[in-house]
């Protein structure tokens, strides 16, 4: 069996070396900003009122779901530079052709090539009806959504 094209090979060194910077930078960048907010928990001397300690639990929880959401752009952005390391990278999961230099500078951390997801992200969404609640374990048509 032939070994398949080594992704890379569509990227010129310098193209490469500037999606590696941008990776880099990305996640330089959240790190930064991950160590500037390292304070969740609630401070009760901040909390005179029942409306303010609501608001602060509030604004908590979406501090620490958006350092969730950057922590999980973290590991994308390290497989990405592991990939590159390895002359993997720039190659669509789904159907295996070169993904274009253009789409890896806006998404540096793209793992499909354009046409493949927009077809993943179709058939998502086609697929909403099935889809159960994590709260009441029932798909939206069963809940009498759909």
């Amino acid at each position: 069996m032939a070994k398949p094209q080594r992704p890379n090979k569509h990227l010129k060194k310098k193209d490469l070396k500037i999606l590696k910077d941008l990776l880099l930078a990305q996640k330089e960048d959240i790190l930064n900003k991950i160590s500037d907010n390292t304070q969740y928990a609630l401070d009760p001397n901040e909390q005179k009122e029942q409306v303010d300690a609501a608001n602060n639990n509030r604004e908590k929880e979406q501090e620490a779901r958006m350092l969730s959401r950057k922590g999980f752009l973290v590991k994308k952005i390290n497989k990405a530079l592991a990939d590159i390391e390895n002359d993997e990278y720039g190659l669509c999961k789904e159907c295996d052709e070169a993904i274009p230099f253009e789409r890896l500078r806006a998404r540096p951390v793209a793992e499909m090539c354009i046409t493949c997801k927009e077809n993943s992200e179709s058939e998502e969404a086609g697929k909403l009806y099935k889809k159960r609640s994590k709260s009441l374990g029932r798909t939206a048509q069963e809940y009498g959504r759909i």
